[in-house]
């Protein structure tokens, strides 16, 4: 959901959070200076055209919109130091992906992974960059970006990383939201950091906790724009791989992935890993805001295509099982009994993946691919299969995962309203030629 999409939403509590009172009171303040400057000055300007102009002189200028509240990264850079396979999908916000045959590794390159940032691209530095822990525990804590590095260890594990909407161009109707397509919006990189638990651990958390809310530096185009911030049940905090991390593939993070911090929270929607971490606030209830109550949610029961979001939704969480093909490409071209080597990638949440079949025949029979060793939890599992086409002409490759709680990757997923955890069977189509 664009920042865009929740200039309507009504006033939460979470704009009392310390994003507003950290991050935000000196722009703030200023803004709110430059504001009343200007609105006395724009006054000024019309009292004094209304009593010299005639009746019919044309309505005045309107006013030059109110300046960003802090120093932003200039998109364009950002695109021009991109890998050329990346996509940009919009500007401002950033969003850009690759789609998946420019996915075949087993790490993900942080080039090569998807950007979805819900506002501006803050240009924030390491020096100063503090991160704040409040709210259920015994003692609030402060830590500057090198203190939370030498106090608690760092870990390394790969996580899969996924927007909530990765995949939505493949729902019918189309439900509104950034246009990702069928095989892209996600990756697996590694990610360094802290563990949530052990700073949780560090401030002492208070009977009553059930939620953590994580808020971020990033801010909109106006001063209206509600802040990014998402919360998570206290299981998923205290679970070993959710983190705190400051690198990816042990280098420190792009400024587009949120340095010099951000939440990861691998197997869930990556709206849940914020980025541009400020700070962290134990609560007795989830998040009331923007985007836990508008956005970012699915309806707890099927509905019908084209249906409103009912009453009874819930807050995206897990992805479902689901697995892509990133060999061969699409429109690749293969002769009559040579090989086609097939690859691709396959996840589950927080489930893991037991078997991944393909066919060549449009689904009427399936074969099991071959499973690489399965690494982290949240990390991705590799799978292959050779085949050798015995007809000439176009042939469509599908992949189907299945999960260890028997969960089967669908034929195509469930439609709702937002978009969310396109999970349908990838379909990729090559032609093979006579020898």
């Amino acid at each position: 959901m664009n920042s865009s999409d929740a200039s309507n939403a009504k006033p939460d509590q979470g704009e009392k959070g310390i994003v507003t009172r950290r991050v935000f009171l000196k722009s703030a303040g200023r803004l709110g200076a430059l504001l009343a400057v200007g609105s006395a000055t724009i006054a000024l300007d019309a009292a004094a055209q209304s009593s010299q102009a005639p009746a019919t002189s044309p309505a005045a200028s309107p006013a030059p919109p109110p300046p960003i509240p802090g120093p932003i990264v200039p998109n364009a850079a950002v695109i021009a130091e991109k890998d050329p396979v990346m996509k940009v999908l919009t500007e401002r916000p950033l969003t850009a992906n690759a789609t998946a045959e420019n996915l075949n590794d087993a790490v993900t390159p942080a080039n090569r992974l998807f950007i979805r940032n819900n506002l501006l691209t803050p240009d924030l530095q390491a020096a100063g960059h503090t991160l704040t822990i409040k709210g259920l525990v015994d003692k609030q804590m402060t830590f500057t970006f090198d203190d939370l590095q030498k106090t608690f260890p760092a870990v390394t594990a790969q996580g899969m990383l996924e927007c909530a909407g990765s995949g939505r161009t493949a729902f019918s109707p189309l439900p509104k939201g950034t246009p990702w397509n069928p095989s892209g919006g996600y990756g697996c990189p590694k990610w360094t950091g802290a563990r949530l638990r052990d700073i949780l651990k560090a401030a002492g958390v208070k009977p009553g906790a059930v939620h953590v809310a994580f808020f971020g530096a990033d801010f909109g185009e106006l001063p209206t724009a509600k802040p990014v911030v998402r919360s998570i049940p206290m299981s998923k905090a205290l679970e070993p791989n959710t983190l705190v991390a400051w690198a990816i593939n042990g280098e420190p993070l792009p400024k587009v992935h949120g340095f010099p911090l951000r939440m990861i929270v691998p197997g869930w929607v990556g709206s849940a890993s914020i980025k541009w971490l400020v700070g962290i606030e134990v609560l007795d209830a989830p998040f009331k805001g923007t985007y836990m109550d508008d956005s970012y949610r699915v309806p707890a029961h099927p509905i019908a295509p084209g249906e409103k979001m009912p009453k009874d939704a819930v807050s995206t969480e897990a992805w479902p099982v689901k697995s892509v093909i990133t060999q061969p490409a699409p429109g690749a071209k293969f002769k009559i009994g040579g090989k086609i080597a097939i690859a691709g990638k396959a996840w589950a949440g927080e489930n893991s993946v037991t078997r991944v079949e393909v066919s060549l025949d449009e689904g009427v029979t399936w074969k099991q691919a071959t499973l690489a060793k399965p690494g982290n939890k949240y990390a991705w599992r590799v799978f292959s299969f050779s085949a050798q086409p015995k007809r000439q002409g176009y042939v469509t490759i599908l992949a189907r995962a299945t999960d260890s709680k028997g969960n089967v990757q669908p034929i195509v997923a469930a439609w709702n309203p937002l978009g969310y955890f396109w999970n349908g069977i990838h379909r990729v189509g090559v032609t093979v030629e006579n020898a």
